[in-house]
């Protein structure tokens, strides 16, 4: 019986809807406004808001939050993407050093919606694995990225450019005591987790902090 109790739990917690912080706690306190400064990959939607998204590429709730924002880009300007990755979808690290590696490219976006969109996850309990099943996913899709450089070594120049931010990203959310993935700070609303009427009335306030 004592080996139900956790299952138990993940499936209420799974059942919990967005929620926003404690009554006079905003998305402007400093430590959640200055995580989006810390943003390395970014897309643009067609509004004026700005907003930063707490987030793991194979998280499922970070999943559809990424779909509702391609559905509704005349709510949001920036979106600065923070990596939290979570120990439950093993191997997303790589998946945010390649799109952290990707900024700014011709491809950036086009990789962060296969990110979210398309990218399985690994199989496997072996970390090492798992991360080269991500890479060859994104290699196979994006087939430039393995252009003059051996599997092996792409894996490791992403590990060694990428990995300290994104563990240094990860170490400000658990400073900032989110609880995980995905979370909306959006101007004065900051939703920890996901819920399309919540995270579209946070959008749609544009409550900028002044």
């Amino acid at each position: 019986m004592r080996k139900l109790i956790p299952l138990t739990l993940l499936a209420l917690l799974l059942l919990l809807p967005a929620q926003a912080l404690a009554e006079g706690v905003t998305g402007c306190a400093p430590q959640y406004a200055s995580l989006g400064g810390h943003a390395v990959a970014k897309f643009k939607g067609t509004g004026d808001l700005d907003i930063t998204i707490v987030t793991d590429p194979l998280c499922w709730h970070c999943r559809l939050g990424h779909k509702l924002l391609g559905e509704y880009p005349e709510l949001y300007g920036t979106v600065n993407l923070i990596f939290f990755p979570r120990q439950s979808f093993i191997g997303s690290d790589m998946a945010a050093w390649i799109l952290e590696d990707a900024a700014g490219s011709e491809n950036s976006k086009a990789m962060i919606d296969f990110a979210y969109y398309d990218l399985k996850q690994p199989k496997t309990d072996d970390l090492k694995q798992a991360r080269m099943l991500v890479l060859a996913q994104f290699v196979t899709r994006f087939p430039a990225m393995g252009e003059g450089v051996t599997f092996e070594g792409l894996a490791a120049r992403l590990q060694a450019d990428h990995e300290a931010h994104v563990l240094e990203t990860a170490h400000l959310c658990e400073k900032a005591e989110l609880p995980g993935t995905p979370t909306l700070i959006a101007g004065k609303y900051i939703i920890m987790g996901y819920g399309a009427n919540p995270w579209i009335k946070a959008l749609k306030a544009k409550a900028v902090c002044d």
